[in-house]
């Protein structure tokens, strides 16, 4: 979403949203994947960058079926976002959620079907 700015009264331009988060791997997301990502951007302005398509030796990743939301340190965050998701993985198409398990304490991961 992007909101407007007006500059004098006769012209108006866009600026970016200030959600606007950056996304990284967003090439080949699987459309789940990426409705999940505008739901985030539009959610938890909070959450620092979104990881999406990358190598991995497991098939999620690399077949545009995970995101990485990272929050850094703030743990609030990742379980308001954990919990949100939780109670709506079939709306989001959700396959499974990692959260406050190794390797997942600065990022909620999740993967789509």
């Amino acid at each position: 979403m992007k909101r407007l700015i007006a500059i004098t009264a006769a012209a108006i331009v866009t600026a970016p949203a200030a959600n606007a988060m950056p996304i990284v791997g967003g090439n080949g997301l699987c459309p789940n994947a990426w409705a999940l990502v505008s739901y985030i951007q539009d959610t938890y302005p909070g959450v620092q960058s979104i990881g999406g398509v990358r190598a991995d030796r497991l098939p999620d990743h690399p077949s545009g079926h995970a995101l990485d939301l990272m929050i850094g340190t703030d743990m609030a965050l990742g379980d308001a976002i954990y919990a949100d998701l939780s109670s709506h993985m079939a709306a989001h198409g959700i396959r499974y959620l990692l959260w406050r398990v190794p390797h997942h304490f600065d990022h909620v991961h999740v993967t789509t079907f």
